[in-house]
């Protein structure tokens, strides 16, 4: 089994849409899912650009942020992307790190 589907940034939140799909048969074998994930709850985002696919690699600040997304470790999930999308999701890790930079800068303003 593996796991297909987008990632979207839509104002102060990140929506994972996905699906199962068997390996071999190439057919999907669960219902679409969505789930919603505060930006604020992400530690860091990386991009990684291979020579083939690219890797976005999302860190939580906590365990549970991460908890219905299927996944090996506890904070951080690692989204394989295609190369014909590696240059968005460079400009996804670069600006979810942005917001996460003001957000940071706006707390120390505040304290």
């Amino acid at each position: 089994m593996k796991l297909e589907g987008i990632l979207r940034v839509e104002g102060e939140f990140l929506y994972f849409e996905f699906q199962k799909k068997d390996a071999v048969l190439e057919a999907y074998q669960s219902d679409l899912k969505t789930l919603e994930i505060p930006i604020a709850s992400i530690e860091l985002a990386e991009f990684k650009k291979g020579f083939i696919t690219g890797k976005l690699i999302l860190h939580a600040k906590r365990a549970a942020v991460f908890q219905d997304l299927p996944g090996k470790d506890l904070t951080k999930r690692v989204l394989k992307v295609k190369r014909i999308d590696r240059n968005l999701a460079a400009s996804i890790s670069s600006n979810l790190n942005l917001k996460l930079s003001e957000r940071k800068l706006k707390e120390l303003d505040e304290s």
